[in-house]
């Protein structure tokens, strides 16, 4: 008799148990999806496709490069590279992303002295490109000092390069 008051109580709750199931809170995504977004604060958990670890991050973007004047296939070549630039010049930056997804968004953040933020500029890698340029030709009104562009891919910074404004004579370029 208890047997079967036991079977009939599972029995009716069974239907309860299968309505109550609770609900995925986090939503799945594809371990493949190139991270869209980037973000200057790591992004918490790992079930987001823009929480990019360092090491992938890190593989995603190959010698970063800074100087003056980008060729077509968007490397700076030797003569055009250097680290000294006076107002009003652009600053370039170029990197290789053959190994980034297409679709990943690569942001390149702009310093000034004291660690001021003066630009942002973000690109999305497209499909078979192999390299990234990032050229920031508003440079009239900065300052001589020390400036550096930031690069970013998803929640990781890969690549910080330093460079300085300095007076006309002095930049190459």
């Amino acid at each position: 008799m208890n047997s079967r008051i036991l079977s009939l109580t599972l029995a009716a709750a069974l239907p309860l148990l299968v309505a109550c199931k609770p609900q995925q809170e986090v939503a799945k995504y594809d371990q493949n999806q190139p991270p869209t977004q980037t973000s200057e604060k790591e992004i918490p958990g790992t079930n987001n496709p823009n929480d990019v670890s360092p090491v992938q991050a890190q593989s995603m973007i190959d010698d970063v490069t800074i100087g003056h004047k980008a060729e077509a296939d968007g490397t700076i070549a030797s003569e055009n590279q250097g680290d000294d630039f006076a107002a009003g010049d652009p600053v370039v930056i170029a990197m290789k992303v053959g190994d980034a997804p297409a679709g990943t968004t690569v942001k390149v953040d702009w310093y000034g002295p004291n660690d001021t933020k003066l630009d942002q500029t973000e690109k999305g890698v497209n499909a078979g490109q192999t390299f990234l340029v990032f050229e920031n030709p508003n440079t009239g009104e900065w300052k001589k000092g020390d400036y550096r562009a930031e690069v970013w891919v998803g929640d990781e910074k890969v690549s910080s390069q330093s460079f300085n404004i300095v007076d006309k004579k002095e930049a190459k370029g």
